[in-house]
């Protein structure tokens, strides 16, 4: 906090609380509107200030930065999580799922609070969170012992999702670090082989862990996008985009894009078309990235409640998209014409809308690194 009793008129002011690099970066961009010092070593401080000091301006390029070059992923996803920034913590998730077997042997994996395992982070069915428990039997003196072990994770042992891991992980993993007791054992056992994790619960050895996978590892979802000003947009040049929010579908982030479109390659600016498409946000993945979709609906409602009007609905089916190809969709969706068309009911005139549901966005599947983009039509598209 600022100290605000000052001795003379030239008192400095001591800002005890925000980073002096994160300061400076903030005074910056307040003056001058600049950010060239917003880095990866920054990025989080300056999140901080900007939340602080209530500079919203400066929050959007906070987050900018790729996730990869964070001073400390576990520290952002902490923050994420405080400041409800779901989509930021999705990213952040995403990517230490992804590196793992590096993170979790960090010293910055060590020194996280208990108090992140309590933001229903799912990284931590991983068992080599047990490493944090380790480092902290050490840094109080005390033997890593199965009993010490659970003492130091306290609540945050039954955030884990032990019974989302496969038999595999489970018995050679969890069952030897001897964390848990012989009827936590048994019951993830009785789960799994009963259920299949799907739910099949008994009385005599009730689940006391997380069944149900995270948010990001849902399998199919809906987008919604509310295309604003388009009495604005129908003017743009041909080639002018729109994206809808993010919408995270089995880990992956997908928007709705629009575009302007004309057809068979017209230079027509008076024969424009709506573009949908299904797109993914792979700014933050690697050249091997892939993804398979078992389908994709596309539709445009009626802005009238009593109207059954909608375009159709249009379906792709089985497709693989990559670091080359991001987006399926169609080109020529709707002609503006018939968009706009007010006995058609789909443009909001007194709001001036157009809203475009993709609905049941069903197997989105993140493959990433099962194997190389080449060989995708290799793979007959396997959505188990």
């Amino acid at each position: 906090m600022k100290k605000t009793e000052f001795t003379s008129a030239n008192c400095p002011v001591e800002v005890i609380d925000v980073e002096a690099a994160a300061f400076k970066v903030m005074l910056s961009f307040i003056y001058t509107g600049e950010l060239t010092e917003l880095n990866g070593d920054n990025a989080m401080a300056v999140l901080y200030a900007a939340k602080k000091y209530d500079i919203p301006g400066l929050v959007g390029p906070s987050l900018q930065i790729p996730i990869s070059e964070l001073r400390n992923v576990f520290l952002a996803y902490a923050q994420a999580g405080l400041y409800e920034l779901e989509g930021f913590a999705n990213d952040c998730l995403f990517y230490i799922d992804k590196n793992a077997d590096t993170l979790l042997k960090s010293e910055e994996f060590l020194q996280i609070d208990q108090k992140l395992f309590n933001l229903n982070n799912s990284y931590l069915s991983l068992i080599k969170a047990l490493r944090w428990a380790d480092s902290k039997c050490r840094e109080n003196g005390i033997e890593s012992s199965a009993e010490n072990r659970r003492a130091v994770l306290g609540p945050a042992l039954f955030k884990i999702r032990f019974p989302r891991l496969s038999n595999e992980e489970f018995s050679k993993k969890i069952f030897p670090s001897d964390v848990l007791s012989k009827d936590e054992v048994i019951a993830i056992y009785l789960f799994k082989s009963l259920s299949n994790c799907h739910g099949i619960s008994n009385g005599i050895f009730p689940i006391q862990f997380p069944t149900n996978g995270r948010i990001c590892d849902r399998k199919d979802g809906t987008l919604l996008m509310n295309i604003e000003k388009m009495s604005a947009f129908v003017l743009e040049k041909v080639g002018s985009s729109r994206y809808s929010e993010k919408v995270y579908i089995n880990g992956m982030p997908w928007k709705i894009l629009t575009q302007i479109k004309t057809k068979n390659g017209s230079t027509d600016n008076n024969q424009k078309w709506l573009g949908i498409f299904f797109w993914c946000d792979t700014s933050k993945k690697d050249s091997l990235w892939h993804c398979c979709v078992r389908s994709a609906t596309f539709r445009i409602i009626s802005q009238k409640i009593e109207a059954k009007n909608s375009v159709g609905t249009l379906t792709i089916s089985n497709f693989v998209l990559d670091n080359k190809l991001t987006n399926l969709g169609f080109p020529n969706f709707i002609s503006f014409t018939e968009l706009m068309d007010p006995s058609n009911n789909f443009y909001n005139r007194e709001e001036d809308k157009v809203t475009l549901p993709l609905m049941s966005c069903g197997g989105a599947k993140n493959g990433e690194n099962d194997f190389r983009s080449e060989q995708i039509q290799r793979h007959n598209f396997n959505w188990n």
